[in-house]
């Protein structure tokens, strides 16, 4: 349902103003891709003379010859760095570091021979990477002048294909002349597979909270996972990063699920299987038919607050735990005689048919150890029940209506660049329908046009929506904010309607055109 509510006027008279516009420009920030660990294959740096490995931290000048080799160390430098499958071509690099196997990002390179054997551990002297690269600073020399985080290795090519980089980070001091600039490097860390190392998953029960943290040795940060094709008992799931297992199992009965741990450099997996136990018995079932040990309980006669249970030699002189049903009610514990009679009180149980079962103490499997039925008499003062069959049919009006009583509003002179507010009018919603599902009231406004035809765009009007002065809001019916002006749930405003208002605020701009200018402000009524 929608109406066209009022028309807004509006007159626009010149008048001087000053306004100061302040703009905060925009900031904008880079992050460097900088890797927790190392080359995925191990790298270090050696002397040149005897091949042995230089402490990680040890300072450097731009022009120190350091060798680079996947191993610790090398019985001397003449030592060779086999190649990987299909590599056609050899570069060492300094690179942005998380840019190592982005030729297009590197600083600086310099060509290495690559014969059938393998290359000489190569010398990484960083200023012995003569060619500038296109990333930023370019060039070896503009890195010692700039500083910095760095990777420095070397890199195999299949064509133009990086297929291996092997590197360690290193942080340069920079300085104006290069030659005086110093350098430290980084021991590279390797990563190891995962290999998960939880051997079972705990007991898991129907209804209780399960929490268990699944554990793996390798590298972190291991991710963990359920493999595809099993699944985790219902009502169970994995954190993939804590290896945290919990939740409330919801179906008894077998699984099987295999776990999936992955790190960088690379997965485990292992099957769990188990079963999930049905919830405890809080109290026996109720037994009936055939069902075992059942026995033969005396009718009691009217007015009497015990029967006897005949729970047989077996149960001779025991403490028993007795039941009564229809709902399972706990008669306290009762002791047998010598010839295993027990004596059970039914004063809190109403007149009519019973079950009385009897179950050691403790028992989580409450076992019926004897069981039988009997009919209680009412007597003189038992509370007695009827029931009256009650029939009532709710009417109503199925009114469906909306009433802006308002047809008009005038904003009267308004200045540029100043704003004058005024009340929208009682507006009224009447939903009594039969089926009442809820509704929304939203307002919508044109362009303020004036005789010249310019235009104040709609923007120009601020709706700020409210509940009609004296009216008392039925539950269930809120105030919206702009052009939602209210929403109900399904609830009956009655014959009377919910009462509703707004606050209109017109905003001259600084730059408008003087005139009278008139806008259609239209309220519409959506059924949910």
């Amino acid at each position: 349902m929608a109406i066209t509510a009022r028309r807004l006027r509006v007159g626009i008279v010149s008048v001087a103003a000053a306004a100061a516009l302040i703009v905060t420009p925009a900031l904008s920030a880079s992050a460097a891709v900088v890797p927790t660990v190392g080359s995925t294959h191990p790298f270090y740096l050696l002397d040149p003379e005897q091949a042995n490995l230089i402490p990680a931290g040890t300072v450097l000048t731009w022009d120190d010859d350091v060798l680079g080799d996947p191993e610790p160390g090398d019985p001397d430098a003449n030592a060779m760095f086999a190649i990987p499958s299909g590599a056609t071509a050899v570069k060492t690099f300094i690179a942005p570091r998380g840019q190592e196997t982005t030729e297009g990002s590197w600083n600086a390179y310099g060509a290495l021979d690559l014969t059938p054997a393998g290359i000489l551990l190569p010398n990484l002297k960083p200023s012995g990477n003569t060619n500038a690269g296109l990333g930023s600073p370019s060039g070896s020399g503009a890195v010692a002048n700039a500083g910095g985080d760095y990777s420095l290795g070397i890199a195999f090519f299949n064509g133009n294909q990086i297929i291996e980089a092997d590197f360690t980070f290193i942080t340069v001091v920079a300085n104006a002349n290069p030659s005086k600039a110093t350098w430290t490097f980084d021991v590279p860390s390797v990563s190891t597979a995962p290999s998960i190392t939880t051997t079972a998953l705990n007991a898991a029960t129907v209804g209780t909270a399960f929490s268990q943290t699944l554990a793996a040795d390798g590298t972190s940060p291991i991710t963990w996972s359920v493999k595809s094709g099993t699944a985790l008992p219902a009502g169970l799931a994995i954190d993939a990063s804590t290896g945290v297992i919990s939740g409330t199992p919801t179906t008894a009965g077998a699984y099987n699920v295999t776990i999936v741990a992955t790190n960088t450099a690379g997965s485990a997996e292992k099957a769990f299987s188990g079963t999930v136990s049905a919830p405890a018995p809080t109290a026996p079932t109720k037994p009936a038919g055939s069902d075992a040990n059942q026995v033969t309980i005396a009718a009691p006669a009217k007015g009497d607050t015990t029967v006897t249970v005949p729970a047989g030699i077996a149960n001779a002189n025991k403490t028993l735990t007795a039941w009564a049903w229809s709902d399972p009610t706990n008669l306290g514990n009762v002791t047998t005689d010598a010839n295993g009679n027990a004596v059970v009180d039914i004063t809190s149980l109403p007149a009519g048919d019973h079950t009385v079962a009897l179950t050691l103490p403790g028992d989580g499997t409450f076992a019926v150890q004897a069981w039988g039925t009997f009919t209680k008499v009412s007597a003189a003062g038992d509370t007695l029940t009827d029931s009256v069959d009650l029939t009532a049919a709710v009417t109503a009006s199925d009114l469906w209506s909306l009433n802006a009583e308002a047809t008009k509003v005038d904003f009267g002179n308004v200045a540029r660049n100043a704003s004058v507010t005024k009340k929208l009018g009682k507006v009224t919603v009447v939903d009594d329908r039969n089926v009442l599902k809820g509704w929304n009231l939203t307002a919508s406004v044109s362009d303020f046009k004036n005789a010249a035809n310019d235009v104040i765009p709609s923007t120009a009007l601020t709706v700020a929506p409210g509940f009609y002065a004296g009216y008392t809001p039925v539950s269930g019916i809120t105030t919206g904010t702009g052009s939602q002006l209210a929403t109900s749930s399904a609830v009956s405003t009655l014959t009377t309607g919910a009462l509703f208002d707004a606050d209109l605020t017109f905003q001259a701009p600084k730059d408008a055109q003087t005139g009278e200018y008139t806008s259609t402000l239209t309220v519409t009524l959506t059924s949910k």
